[in-house]
């Protein structure tokens, strides 16, 4: 009995130790890319075609001054922090009012309507490329911001939609009907009551939103076609071009493009975790 224990112990550690390794390789060359990144993103071209691999000799942020003023990304993430944030906004608030009328207002327009929300679940952006170009231009909405937010928040919401509606199915009944008796209305409900207990899946929505606007590329790139409503990852695919052989410049634009979604990992990575673990459970 004692060696057959034993036996299982070495099996569990073994076991442990195939996944910490490889756990720690997918860590490794995870992060070695975006050092490398990091650190030639300093170094002028002639060194990056000599030793892509070694250190910059002297730390240089000339890349960076000239691919923020030459690529004009300074317009371009003030552009991709509007479109982010009006888009986030506007989806949960929408999102999560939709949500609670399909949750706790059970009327057969509601389970049509909810259905009908759920079918955009199957809708990809690269299916309504096409004709979303052609409506927008028909509309005179083609190169202009409202043209990117209609679609950002509409294909936002029916993830969201989902995530909320089975969340707000959790909340007792008994709650919104004993606020009823004492005269509130749904939307007094929905503010001061509903909205609040769906903190973790208004998180959810959010980070959701958040990561999939601001690295979004083929919408703004067929939708725009002027410097003044393009956003980020347009702007530094403009580096591919004329600038395509300024590798150090490249890097710089890279580093500028990737920096707000890591520190966003780095500074909400508790949030994010129990975002999608709530949203998770609960949905």
């Amino acid at each position: 009995m004692a060696k057959t224990d034993l036996q299982k112990n070495l099996t569990s550690i073994g076991i442990k130790i195939i996944f910490y390794v490889i756990f720690f390789t997918f860590t490794i060359l995870t992060i070695l890319p975006l050092v490398w990144l990091f650190y030639s993103s300093f170094k002028p071209k002639a060194e990056i075609v000599m030793n892509p691999l070694a250190l910059p000799k002297n730390f240089i942020i000339t890349n960076y001054i000239q691919a923020w003023t030459i690529g004009k990304l300074g317009l371009y993430t003030i552009n991709s922090l509007f479109y982010t944030s009006v888009s986030t906004i506007v989806s949960i608030v929408f999102a999560m009012g939709a949500s609670f009328a399909f949750a706790k207002l059970r009327y057969k327009i509601t389970v049509f309507f909810y259905n009908l929300f759920l079918m955009g679940l199957l809708i990809s952006i690269h299916s309504i490329l096409v004709p979303l170009f052609l409506a927008e231009t028909w509309v005179h909405l083609q190169d202009t911001h409202l043209g990117i937010l209609i679609p950002y928040i509409a294909l936002a919401l029916p993830v969201a939609i989902y995530l909320g509606t089975e969340y707000i199915k959790g909340i007792p009944d008994s709650l919104i009907e004993s606020s009823r008796m004492d005269g509130a209305g749904y939307f007094r409900i929905f503010a001061e009551i509903v909205f609040p207990m769906c903190m973790p899946v208004v998180m959810t929505v959010a980070i959701l939103t958040i990561l999939g606007c601001w690295n979004e590329f083929i919408l703004v790139f067929i939708l725009t076609s002027s410097e003044s409503t393009r956003s980020l990852p347009v702007g530094i695919y403009a580096f591919s071009g004329p600038l395509a052989i300024e590798y150090g410049l490249q890097f710089a634009a890279l580093v500028i493009g990737a920096a707000p979604m890591i520190l966003f990992y780095a500074f909400f990575n508790r949030q994010i975790t129990k975002g999608f673990a709530a949203g998770a459970i609960k949905g």
